[in-house]
């Protein structure tokens, strides 16, 4: 997904910004991650309380390597018809800005 495809897929729900990371991108909201694009797949964030939404449907978590171990991060796929269909999006949409509104904000780096 490029970054205009990210901004058209979230347009109708409320302005987002991107920012490159390693291998993808990090959509924010309200200074929030929301999602993260990697290798051209949209995963959305979830936690305790959405989850499990996200795993009776079948969507898997995003997950990656690291000192030869398998780690998962709370973000779960993006159904396939939700790019296509804003209807379909929305309550995914709506799971992962919830999720993102639950988490905490990552502490502010001080400066010596």
């Amino acid at each position: 997904m490029t970054h205009d495809d990210l901004y058209e897929l979230f347009r109708p729900f409320a302005p987002v910004s991107l920012k490159r990371m390693f291998g993808g991108t990090s959509v924010y909201l309200d200074g929030r991650i929301i999602a993260i694009e990697v290798d051209g797949v949209l995963y959305l964030k979830a936690d305790t309380v959405t989850q499990a939404t996200f795993e009776a449907v079948g969507l898997k978590p995003f997950t990656y390597q690291a000192k030869g171990k398998t780690m998962t991060m709370r973000y779960y796929q993006t159904p396939d018809e939700a790019y296509e269909d804003p209807d379909v999006f929305r309550p995914w949409f709506e799971r992962a800005k919830e999720a993102a509104a639950r988490a905490p904000l990552p502490k502010k780096k001080t400066t010596r």
